[in-house]
């Protein structure tokens, strides 16, 4: 961990003050956030008696289901009655989206601990345990338990090795690191449910899931500068009768084109606007600048964005009409 020990001891220390605690996932929770959110919610109320919020604008994923309370996400909550908010996974205040309503949330009061791995995230926190060499949050969420000594029983086992498998592409991304595989380790003797997490993360689909992934694989083109590219609009998946959620995965596939460089996946959400993601495995480019242009952001590999909008089809252009 390239974050310093005192920046642990400060966020031990606004733990064990606060009573009243919520923590927050980006929207469109993945496993990684909604994972850090319930390791830290688990080892809070059960071994330290606290009052925690688990919170988050959109509904977590079906795929971390498995998880111990996961029904017990929030889509809204008082922050008049918190001591402590915790930001997890969130690599800029946009993505918790609840500022929009709650401006006192980045006031200082009360406190904001903010738990991620973005390249993107210019500690916007009172206290910041903020490593853009970490696989995951859920990795950074290992190492305070773990400073704070909490037990990890199977359950938080379970919910941080399913962050880490989601963040790293079930081991097979470039931040797979030896570190990883040895925290990875630790969690399996911990009991965690290594079995269940690889069978929800990437080995279940639905037919909507693979139908969509159809129709992105026949529109996939490669352009003249090397990006992989492909999109569909909130039409296209109303007709397969898929839901946005339904994407989750296919950017991977187009960023293993050889004939890329590096990739990107449009999808329109009528209700949100058009979001983006890329990838790429070249060491030479570093798409978390390219979101950063559309007001995203993410790592120098993995990166997305969402604007308003909708999207327009003019082969082989896509183009957003605000």
């Amino acid at each position: 961990m390239s974050i310093p020990e005192a920046q642990f001891q400060d966020a031990e220390k606004l733990l064990h003050n606060a009573q009243r605690i919520v923590i927050i996932s980006h929207r469109g929770p993945d496993a990684d956030s909604v994972g850090s959110n319930l390791a830290l919610r688990l080892a809070l109320v059960r071994q330290w008696g606290k009052e925690v919020i688990s919170a988050c604008v959109d509904p977590p994923p079906e795929n971390c289901d498995h998880l111990e309370d996961f029904k017990s996400f929030m889509q809204d909550f008082d922050i008049s009655h918190a001591d402590l908010v915790i930001s997890v996974d969130c690599g800029a205040p946009t993505m918790l989206k609840f500022g929009d309503t709650k401006p006192e949330l980045f006031s200082g009061t009360p406190p904001l601990l903010n738990i991620d791995h973005h390249t993107s995230n210019d500690g916007f926190g009172t206290v910041n345990l903020v490593d853009d060499n970490a696989a995951a949050a859920v990795q950074v969420v290992y190492h305070l338990l773990t400073r704070c000594r909490f037990r990890i029983d199977r359950h938080i086992a379970t919910a941080l090795l399913s962050g880490l498998y989601f963040d790293t592409g079930s081991f097979m991304h470039s931040n797979t690191t030896p570190e990883v595989l040895e925290i990875a380790g630790r969690l399996m003797w911990k009991g965690a449910d290594f079995k269940t997490i690889v069978r929800k993360q990437f080995r279940t689909m639905t037919v909507a899931q693979l139908k969509t992934f159809g129709t992105v694989f026949e529109r996939t083109n490669v352009n003249r500068r090397k990006l992989t590219v492909a999109a569909l609009n909130d039409d296209d998946l109303r007709g397969i009768g898929a839901t946005p959620e339904d994407t989750n995965g296919v950017i991977d596939y187009l960023n293993s084109v050889p004939e890329g460089n590096f990739s990107c996946f449009l999808y329109e959400d009528r209700q949100k606007g058009v979001k983006g993601s890329f990838r790429t495995r070249d060491d030479s480019i570093n798409v978390s600048k390219v979101a950063g242009l559309f007001g995203g952001g993410g790592h120098k590999k993995a990166a997305g964005f969402l604007v308003p909008g909708r999207l327009r089809q003019i082969t082989p252009r896509i183009k957003i009409d605000s």
